[in-house]
């Protein structure tokens, strides 16, 4: 059996959550996300969607890496 990591949102909060529902780091703390997805899985970085309609990417050391409009 694979381990494999989720992306949660909590609160508007973008989380990783291991396989046993434990927080490993939190992506985007704002509090506005909608919807988060992976952008490359490979390289744990993600894209999340605001409520204001912009599209952010974020890398591994949850850093804004892109941001669309």
């Amino acid at each position: 059996m694979t381990k494999k990591n989720f992306l949660r949102i909590k609160n508007g909060n973008v989380e990783l959550i291991n396989n046993q529902g434990q927080r490993i780091k939190t992506y985007y703390s704002k509090g506005d996300a909608q919807r988060v997805d992976w952008y490359e899985e490979d390289k744990e970085s993600i894209e999340v969607l605001l409520g204001v309609g912009k599209i952010i990417i974020i890398n591994s050391s949850c850093q804004r890496i892109k941001t669309i409009y």
